[in-house]
């Protein structure tokens, strides 16, 4: 889990240095301002790691709330702004914040069962 954090977050250049990874870069410009760059917001609703996810934490209720926002909150709707592939890349991209959250790919293979 930690090594598909490291890499969701960071890629090598052809020179060897890291670099974000581009859904790294979607988090900084259209995330953490609100859920901050480690995703521990001290305001629970916005926090990632906490385990609580108000909306539910499969992949694809946290992929619903990207793209369709949540009325009445400050979560704003990203469908718009961001593709499909880049709205499933984010939802990966916040759970793996969580610590207590499987990887997405467990959780399917588990519902295949």
């Amino acid at each position: 889990m930690i090594q598909a954090l490291a890499a969701s977050l960071l890629m090598v250049a052809a020179d060897g240095t890291a670099k974000p990874s581009p859904t790294a870069e979607l988090y900084k410009t259209h995330c953490q301002s609100c859920h901050m760059a480690d995703g521990d917001s001290p305001l629970e609703p916005l926090n990632f790691t906490d385990g609580l996810w108000k909306h539910g934490s499969a992949p694809a209720k946290v992929a619903g709330v990207i793209a369709k926002g949540v009325p009445g909150s400050a979560m704003l709707a990203f469908d718009s702004k961001l593709t499909p592939r880049q709205v499933q890349a984010l939802a990966g991209h916040v759970r793996a914040f969580d610590k207590k959250l499987k990887p997405a790919a467990a959780q399917a293979r588990k519902k295949a069962k």
